[in-house]
C-alpha cells in the first residue's frame, strides 16, 4: 500500500481517498465558488493496490484538470516507481432540463424547464445552470422530456421580423433621437440588422433592443 499516502490505512480504499483529497484540493484551488465535488476511479479494479513508497507520491496532471475524465501520473521517488491512472472528478450542479417535449422552433416557457442536479462531467455538449439562460430561446430541433439543454439545442428567438415598422434609435453624448424605420431582416435581442430609415430610404446596422426598437451607436 502506498504508505505516504495512507499512513493510518486500515483497508485497501484509503489510497484512494487520500489521492481524492489531494485531486478535489486542487481542483478548488482552480474555482471561486463552493461545489459539490467527488473523485472515482471506475477504471481500476477494486483489489488495485499502489506500491510502497517512503514519500508522498507527487501527482502529474495529463491535461489541465476539468470534470469529467482525466489522467495523472504518480511518481515515487523512493523506491522509484510511475503509475498513470485515469480519474473521473464529478462536479455535481444543477442544470436546465426539459420537463416537457419540444418541438422545432417552438419557444420555450417557465413551464417547459427546470433545475436538476446532474454530474456536469458527463455533459460534454454544455449545459445551462439558470432558467433564465434558456427561457424565451427557440428550439432548434425537437426534444425529449429529460434532455439537459445544451447550446447546440436551442437559439436566441428572432423579436423582429423582416417588414415590420421599427423605431430607429441614434444615441450620442448629450443626444438621442427616434425615427421610424422599416426592419429589413429579422433579428433577436442584442443582434445588429439591416433596417431602413422610413424618411431618408437610407440603409442602416442597428442593434435589436426590444420587439420594435433598435439602436445605432
Amino acid at each position: 500500500m502506498g504508505a505516504a499516502l495512507a499512513e493510518t490505512a486500515a483497508n485497501e480504499s484509503n489510497w484512494r481517498e487520500a489521492l481524492g483529497a489531494r485531486i478535489l484540493a486542487q481542483w478548488q484551488s482552480l474555482t471561486t465558488e463552493e461545489q459539490e465535488a467527488e473523485v472515482s476511479f471506475p477504471s481500476i479494479s477494486p483489489q488495485y493496490d499502489l506500491p510502497d513508497c517512503r514519500e508522498e507520491p507527487t501527482i502529474d496532471l495529463m491535461r489541465p484538470l476539468q470534470p469529467g475524465r482525466n489522467g495523472i501520473e504518480l511518481r515515487c521517488a523512493d523506491p522509484y516507481w510511475v503509475q498513470n491512472l485515469a480519474l473521473q472528478l464529478h462536479i455535481y450542479r444543477e442544470v436546465a432540463v426539459l420537463q416537457n417535449p419540444i418541438k422545432n422552433g417552438e419557444i420555450l416557457q417557465p413551464e417547459h424547464v427546470s433545475l436538476i442536479r446532474y454530474d456536469t462531467g458527463e455533459l460534454g455538449k454544455g449545459f445551462y445552470l439558470t432558467l433564465t439562460d434558456v427561457v424565451g430561446s427557440e428550439a432548434k430541433r425537437s426534444l425529449r422530456t429529460g434532455t439537459v439543454i445544451s447550446p447546440d439545442m436551442i437559439e436566441a428567438a428572432d423579436i423582429i421580423s423582416r417588414g415590420q415598422p421599427v423605431t430607429i434609435r441614434l444615441k450620442r453624448p448629450g443626444i438621442r433621437i427616434e425615427m421610424a424605420g422599416t426592419a429589413l431582416t429579422d433579428g433577436h435581442l442584442g443582434e445588429h440588422i439591416r433596417v431602413r430609415n422610413d424618411r431618408s430610404q437610407k440603409i442602416l446596422s442597428a442593434e435589436v433592443l426590444g420587439a420594435d426598437l433598435v439602436q445605432i451607436d
